[in-house]
């Protein structure tokens, strides 16, 4: 390409920037015909581009006087801007304002001082500038409650819950994004749908009314349309909240509407002529046929979707609702993420902690195992050796006492040593019988007749201590397996406690009886009882009500029964006097029958 075809481009490319151009402009001739006009004075006066061509412009502008002293104004003013008014060809005035640039085509002459000057003229459309003023006006607002719905949603430490409501509050509020209604739905990966949660908004006019005008004279603050929304405010999302509770769409549905927005990470505005799967239940559920859908995402993935409508006021949904609303749908999933992940950082941390109390416990519970291991091994050793100088000790002593005359003084002496040894022996009995390890040698019994055999063995006691016996055997044949000296042994310990608490005589009942899975055989005396605060201790080692007691007695009997798979129990009967009792469970055949 040569110089000349170069500058032929250029000036080819000059033409097709000014004619196509969308701002209006013109150029106008001494005489104030169009030179040339572009593509924006066209649409702005409602005419054709090429129609203007030779057109005497003062035709469309409404001029104050004639045209050669606006012309002139124009000139002197230069770039400041005038305001005029143009004629469109449908008759409508519009307002505008125009600069203007005036350049010259040939010199003056000097003989008749023509002015050959031609004139560029710019023109703005006020109304259109009124317009982006307010956008521009109504963007720096809503950026600004951005900020503050970031400062509440981040810095506020809010619940899930909390966060969710200031959401739908922000969307609905005058101060917010004014939708009239906001539902919103969040995916649960375990039950496979987009699940609606909550929502805000009046179910009709009049509650609308009411709750703007509440809202109107309080501070538009964040934090204080939050406190605003009372109770008597929220007695009105009732009915949206019905709404949202059957919103339910499947997330393997990729074609709903929600979905494609969740997935395609992009805000739709569905309007009176769309038509796309999902649409039709989404207007039956709202009762409204144009809506916005703005997803809820994340980088790690979507959340949901927030759906909000217009359905009380029917107002339109212009294209910045939505690029506000889609803005405000990802902050807030980000708040909502983050509120997430600190809640199950909060219950991971919750677990570590009772994790490590466990671990304390534990490691507490096997030290205290171990000393109670070695200390039951020294007692088995050091039983072990009493128990032999015991029986010599015990046997010279009722030799004497059995040799010495009644009326000897060392006669009481030596039956005190006999009687002292023996309550020593029968503490060493017990402590080897709760020390060592028990040998399971268990065969089939009939429980009834294992209760009634240990229980004649004390007839004559019940009759010297005029106790007054009642047998209650109701277990009909029925069979256990178990150690057959071991069960006899918690029974006479059960019946010898019953007759040292009545020693002034009495009625005592031995019942057994068959419950679901299992035998209860009790003792129920009609003794003092015990008291309340000593009942979780009874079967503790060491621990006895007697003066003269090992304290071994009943943790031997728990120690029986537990290891045959039963449980031990004591109570005070109503009526006065103590109920001791265990069960033991059926065999598994027996149970399934």
């Amino acid at each position: 390409m040569d110089h000349q075809q170069y500058l032929q481009r250029r000036d080819e490319i000059l033409v097709q920037g000014f004619t196509e151009a969308a701002k209006p402009m013109a150029i106008l001739d001494p005489s104030g015909h169009v030179v040339v006009a572009n593509q924006g004075a066209g649409v702005l006066l409602g005419v054709a581009r090429e129609e203007l061509t030779g057109a005497f412009l003062g035709d469309y502008f409404l001029l104050a006087g004639s045209f050669e002293d606006c012309r002139l104004a124009l000139i002197e003013n230069g770039d400041n801007p005038r305001q005029m008014e143009v004629r469109h060809s449908q008759g409508d005035v519009i307002p505008v304002e125009i600069r203007c640039s005036p350049f010259e085509t040939e010199p003056i002459s000097s003989e008749n001082g023509e002015d050959h000057r031609h004139l560029m003229l710019l023109i703005t459309d006020i109304r259109q500038r009124e317009y982006e003023d307010e956008v521009r006006a109504s963007r720096l607002a809503k950026l600004s409650l951005l900020n503050q719905v970031s400062e509440a949603l981040y810095g506020a430490h809010l619940t899930l819950e909390q966060i969710l409501q200031a959401v739908l509050i922000c969307i609905t509020a005058g101060e917010g994004l004014r939708f009239n209604r906001a539902f919103l739905l969040l995916a649960d990966d375990g039950k496979g749908v987009l699940q609606g949660e909550l929502a805000i908004g009046p179910s009709n006019a009049s509650e609308a009314s009411r709750i703007w005008m509440d809202l109107a004279d309080k501070p538009g603050d964040l934090f204080e349309m939050m406190t605003s929304y009372d109770r008597s405010i929220k007695m009105t999302d009732v009915a949206v909240n019905e709404i949202v509770r059957h919103m339910v769409i499947p997330l393997d549905d990729e074609n709903n509407v929600a979905m494609r927005v969740m997935n395609e990470r992009r805000t739709v505005c569905v309007g009176e002529d769309m038509d796309l799967p999902g649409v039709e239940t989404l207007r039956h559920w709202l009762g409204c046929r144009e809506f916005a859908i703005a997803p809820l995402t994340t980088r790690r993935g979507p959340l949901g979707v927030i759906v909000a409508d217009n359905a009380i006021s029917r107002s339109e949904i212009h294209p910045l609702d939505l690029e506000f609303l889609q803005l405000f749908a990802n902050q807030s999933a980000g708040a909502i993420e983050n509120s997430r992940l600190y809640h199950e950082l909060e219950k991971r941390l919750l677990d570590l902690r009772k994790a490590h109390q466990q671990q304390k416990e534990d490691q507490a519970t096997l030290l205290r195992m171990e000393r109670l291991s070695v200390m039951g091994e020294t007692s088995a050793i050091v039983a072990h050796e009493l128990r032999n100088p015991l029986v010599a000790i015990g046997g010279f002593a009722r030799t004497l006492v059995r040799n010495l005359d009644e009326k000897d003084p060392n006669h009481q002496f030596a039956s005190i040593i006999s009687e002292e040894v023996g309550r020593m022996e029968n503490i060493i009995h017990d402590l080897l019988d709760f020390i060592r390890p028990r040998k399971q040698m268990r065969k089939t019994i009939v429980i009834d007749q294992l209760v009634k055999e240990t229980v004649d063995r004390y007839l004559g006691e019940f009759e010297d201590k005029k106790i007054s016996l009642f047998m209650n055997l109701e277990c009909d044949g029925v069979e256990l397996s178990c150690h057959p000296g071991e069960i006899q042994q918690v029974m006479r310990n059960y019946l010898m406690n019953a007759i040292q608490v009545m020693s002034g005589g009495g009625d005592l009942e031995v019942r057994t009886q068959v419950l679901e899975g299992g035998v209860k055989v009790s003792v129920l005396d009609r003794g003092p009882g015990f008291a309340s605060d000593v009942a979780e201790k009874l079967f503790s080692p060491f621990f006895s009500t007697k003066a003269s007691g090992s304290g071994l007695g009943l943790t031997i009997c728990a120690q029986v029964i537990k290891a045959h798979g039963g449980v031990v129990g004591a109570a005070n009967r109503p009526d006065g006097g103590a109920e001791f009792s265990f069960i033991l469970p059926l065999p598994r055949d027996a149970d399934g029958d």
